[in-house]
C-alpha cells in the first residue's frame, strides 16, 4: 500500500514537472506587471512645460492683484491712524467699517485666487494624464500585464524584478513614437528590490530546467 502511494506521488510529481518544462520559455519569463514614476513621465511631456508656463502667468496676475489690495488696505489704515484723533464719531465708525471690509475682501481674494489656480491646474493637467493613461493602457494590453503601478512617493518599497518591470523608459519612448517590447526592455536593468544583488554569471551555471530534470531522473532510477 505504501509502495503504491509512493509510486503515485512520484508519478504526479513527474507529470507536474513535465507540464512545467513543456511551457514556452517566453511564458515562464513573462513579466506580470509594470511600474513607473508617473510624475517623471508626466513632467517629460512638452505639453506639461506649456501648462506650467500658463499657470505661472496666471499666478503672477493674481499675485499682483492681491498685492494691490494689500497696499490699498495699508494706505487706508495709515490714513485712519493719522486722522482718528480729529474724526467725529460717525466718520471714525465709517472708516473702521471700510477697513474691516477691505481686510475681509483681501483675505477672500487670496482664497479665491488659490482655488481658481487649483482649478486651472486641474483643467490643464487632466488632458495630459488622459493621454498618458491611454498609452499605459496600450502597453499593458499589448504585453499582457496584470496592472501598471505608480512608484512615486515610495508606494512600493519592494518590487521583485523577475515579476515586475520598471517601464518608465518604455513609456517615454512610446510617447516619442518608439515601441519597445516589455520583455527586452528590462534586460540590462538593475535589480528593483531594495536589497543589493550581484549580477549572475550566465556562462557556466546550469539552468533550473536541467537541474530539475536530473532530479526526476535520479528519483525514477531509484524506484
Amino acid at each position: 500500500m505504501k509502495t503504491s502511494f509512493k509510486v503515485s506521488s512520484l508519478l504526479a510529481l513527474f507529470i507536474l514537472l513535465v507540464f512545467f518544462f513543456s511551457q514556452p520559455a517566453k511564458a515562464q519569463q513573462q513579466y506580470q506587471f509594470g511600474f513607473l514614476s508617473y510624475s517623471k513621465v508626466l513632467q517629460a511631456l512638452p505639453e506639461y512645460t506649456t501648462a506650467q508656463a500658463a499657470l505661472q502667468t496666471l499666478k503672477k496676475k493674481y499675485e499682483e492683484e492681491a498685492t494691490y489690495n494689500e497696499e490699498k488696505f495699508k494706505k487706508m489704515f495709515a490714513d485712519y491712524l493719522q486722522g482718528q484723533k480729529n474724526f467725529p464719531e460717525q466718520i471714525m465708525l465709517k472708516r473702521q467699517k471700510e477697513l474691516q471690509v477691505a481686510m475681509e475682501q483681501g483675505i477672500s481674494f487670496r482664497s479665491d485666487a488659490q482655488r481658481l489656480l487649483n482649478n486651472a491646474e486641474r483643467e490643464l493637467i487632466q488632458p495630459l494624464e488622459a493621454k498618458l493613461d491611454s498609452v499605459l493602457f496600450l502597453i499593458g494590453k499589448e504585453n499582457g500585464l496584470l496592472f501598471i503601478g505608480n512608484s512615486d512617493n515610495h508606494n512600493f518599497p519592494f518590487i521583485h524584478n523577475e515579476s515586475g518591470l520598471d517601464i518608465t523608459e518604455v513609456v517615454l519612448a512610446r510617447l516619442n513614437g518608439n515601441v519597445i517590447p516589455i520583455n527586452t526592455a528590462g534586460t540590462n536593468k538593475n535589480n528593483s528590490s531594495t536589497e543589493p544583488r550581484t549580477e549572475e554569471n550566465p556562462v557556466t551555471q546550469p539552468s533550473n530546467k536541467d537541474v530539475e530534470k536530473n532530479k526526476v531522473a535520479d528519483i525514477l532510477k531509484t524506484n
